[in-house]
């Protein structure tokens, strides 16, 4: 389960058609620490603002992050 606090890893999606998506690419983001989870009305899927290896600090959905082992 994911929550404040949980190690985690980008999963990118299989069907990664979208030319965005090779943008979003996972190297040097794994693993990553979730910082909040983002309370946004109007969305059932829940999203979290994650601090990655790197440094970076994005927003992602959770279909896209797996706890890390």
């Amino acid at each position: 389960m994911i929550k404040v606090g949980s190690l985690v890893k980008y999963i990118q999606s299989p069907s990664s058609t979208f030319k965005w998506e090779e943008y979003v690419k996972s190297e040097g983001r794994d693993p990553g620490i979730v910082l909040r989870e983002i309370d946004e009305k109007g969305t059932t899927t829940r999203r979290f603002e994650v601090r990655w290896q790197n440094g970076k600090v994005t927003e992602e959905w959770i279909s896209y992050l797996e706890v890390y082992e």
